[in-house]
């Protein structure tokens, strides 16, 4: 490493050393309020989730053995399902972020949610509409039962995808931005945040899911139901106790970047001006929005957009500068933000693609195998608990030890190089699932349990494969492996894009950076059905998702998304490498975060576009990056530009 990288280095972690004592001593008052909300918000997170898996984690064998779907369609069905869960999260963002603000959307789709829930659970104990195991209900066809669990489902869909954006940025909203020490806590919230989310994902798996078995799916999904409903209470809680912070709606974000896209076209043949100085941009308290966002260099034609209509100096040009159809700097940079975050997008929707055939698939050969834990037999969809598992312990290793050591080393772990590292884990994953899949069907030929059923088969055409006879000697318990890895990746990947999407877009855009955020599950999920569909027709003479798991090649298909999950890995080094981060020096923060010896976000912005030149030492970086009083600029991110110095991931 040569002289000027370790000065620069030096100088990074002297600006890592954002200490808290800083800021003063934190305000006791102002903790207890943010731990109240966040403890509200991550109730009602908690229960909801728990809701949530408790419908959706044993409904592709609901589908097969009570709607009477082949497990192809059931799976295509359900993929559909769940891609439309994570398509309205964009429909909730919208209304929040421009029109009712993120706690009156969470309180209108938590209830239509519930009804969703309420109308799945009617619908499994009207007499007429009831299912059955494997065969029509009383009515004598599946038609009208089909019909009305569909439309419920996707009546939950919308519920439960519009408040999904919402929640994790409402979340976010209770912290201050131009705190350093509440910008950690906010880290960490994200964190627990997913860890709560899969707290309510293992108890319905544990004990949800069983019950559905044993005692019926009327029952099985009135708990759920009810869960939602104590969701609604918990969240009220916080409104009811005066703890939470509201952000007001600042308009429609589509309408602010369809008026960037217009202005750019508009000044097409203008000059690209030479600085932010030349762009509009309103005084603090004025104009159509209460943030500000600091200039950057990328996408450099859009600013364009933002030149005044008139001549700067001119007595039209505050009367233009002030027209409706004038678009200011900070508009065009919260395009420019989306815009960037669109190929980490693209490269996750790959990700969320390659991951999901572990939970659709994986229960159907699970079905088949030795399900023993002692005296009783488990539900092929309960081993999915060990993902829940692997969630818990990997954010918990993450926030109590990888992350902190990292920091003290002076190199802590940047977003993105935690977004590709869930890929290599999740790469293991499928893998590891393919493999036992291997080992599945050859224990199935050398068992002599193939020629077993096919003898049944023959002397009754009825057979069930799932009877107990016809167990395969392999324990399910080796599925633990697959699910536990994809928890690990999760933590890695889902939790890195939470937050990404969260800390890179404006403060008027949150909602909708979280829904794309979960757009790329949809995206992911519709990729995933349409692979799986392609694969059906394919194979049709064969099938790799054979209806009985005696059968098909399971294993090939682990193999085939393993594969198209490294070229996406591939990807993502490319895009994270060029990848231009928001520079995140707080425009507005308080007067006492620039006193005397402190730079403001527009100088602290100069400083970082003009670098000091090749062969400074650190003491020059030290005195460029710190004050006249040697303390750190508030509202610089250390931590990010750092890890961005260091570490191209």
């Amino acid at each position: 490493m040569n002289k000027d990288v370790e000065d620069m280095e030096e100088a990074f972690r002297l600006v890592g050393e954002l200490d808290d004592d800083d800021e003063g001593p934190p305000d006791p008052k102002r903790r207890r309020r943010v731990v109240a909300a966040c403890s509200c918000v991550l109730g009602n997170e908690t229960a909801e989730r728990l809701a949530y898996y408790g419908l959706q984690t044993n409904m592709s064998l609901y589908a097969k053995q009570f709607l009477g779907y082949p497990a192809a369609r059931a799976t295509s069905l359900l993929q559909a399902w769940k891609a439309t869960v994570y398509l309205t999260p964009l429909l909730g963002a919208f209304l929040a972020d421009a029109y009712l603000g993120r706690f009156a959307v969470i309180l209108i789709f938590s209830t239509l949610y519930l009804a969703g829930l309420s109308g799945v659970t009617a619908v499994n104990v009207a007499p007429s509409l009831r299912p059955r195991l494997n065969q029509p209900p009383a009515g004598g066809s599946y038609g009208p039962t089909r019909g009305a669990f569909w439309a419920f489902m996707y009546l939950i869909a919308l519920g439960s995808g519009g408040i999904k954006a919402c929640v994790s940025s409402f979340g976010g909203d209770q912290f201050r931005e131009d705190s350093a020490r509440e910008r950690a806590w906010r880290s960490s919230f994200f964190n627990w945040f997913y860890f709560c989310i899969n707290v309510g994902s293992l108890i319905a798996t544990l004990v949800v899911v069983p019950v559905q078995e044993s005692h019926g799916y009327a029952i099985g999904f009135a708990i759920p139901t009810a869960l939602m409903g104590a969701a609604i209470l918990v969240f009220l809680l916080g409104a009811a106790l005066r703890v939470y912070t509201y952000v007001p709606p600042e308009g429609s974000p589509l309408r602010r970047i369809w008026g960037v896209a217009a202005g750019a076209v508009r000044n097409r043949k203008l000059p690209a001006p030479e600085g932010p100085e030349e762009l509009y941009e309103p005084a603090p308290g004025e104009g159509r929005l209460k943030f500000r966002m600091a200039h950057t260099d990328r996408f450099r034609r859009l600013d364009k957009a933002a030149i005044p209509a008139a001549p700067a100096g001119t007595d039209d040009a505050s009367e233009a500068a002030r027209a409706p159809r004038q678009v200011s700097m900070t508009e065009v940079e919260e395009t420019k933000a989306l815009l960037g975050l669109v190929p980490i997008f693209l490269c996750v929707c790959i990700w969320q693609m390659a991951y999901d055939p572990v939970f659709t698939l994986l229960p159907l050969p699970g079905d088949a195998m030795d399900r023993r834990m002692g005296p009783y037999r488990i539900p092929a969809s309960s081993i999915s608990f060990a993902n829940t598992f692997g969630v818990l312990v990997s954010v918990a290793a993450w926030d109590l030890a990888v992350a902190p050591m990292a920091r003290r080393r002076g190199r802590p772990i940047s977003t993105t190089a935690r977004i590709g590292y869930g890929y290599i884990v999740a790469f293991v994953a499928l893998m590891s699932a393919g493999l036992i899949e291997v080992a599945r069907y050859r224990v199935v030929r050398t068992s002599g349990l193939l020629q077993r059923w096919e003898a049944a088969v023959a002397a009754d055409p009825k057979a069930d494969y799932s009877a107990p006879e016809f167990t395969q000697p392999m324990s399910i318990w080796w599925q633990a492996i697959p699910y536990f890895l994809l928890g690990a990746s999760e933590t890695l990947t889902n939790v890195g894009v939470m937050e990404l999407f969260f800390t890179e877009v404006s403060e008027g855009t949150r909602a909708l950076g979280s829904s794309i955020n979960l757009l790329t599950t949809a995206v992911g999920t519709y990729l995933a059905g349409a692979l799986n569909t392609a694969v059906a027709a394919a194979t049709a003479r064969d099938p790799w998702v054979a209806d009985n798991p005696l059968y098909g090649r399971y294993d090939l298909y682990f193999f085939v998304n393993a594969g198209i999950l490294a070229l996406g890995y591939v990807a993502f080094l490319l895009v994270a490498r060029n990848y231009k981060a928001k520079p995140h020096p707080h425009a507005h923060a308080p007067a006492h975060a620039k006193g005397k010896g402190r730079k403001s976000g527009l100088e602290l912005t100069a400083t970082i576009a003009d670098p000091p030149a090749a062969g400074a030492g650190a003491g020059e970086l030290r005195s460029r990056w710190r004050g006249g009083d040697g303390a750190t600029p508030r509202g610089v991110d250390a931590n990010a530009l750092q890890a961005r110095a260091l570490d191209p991931l």
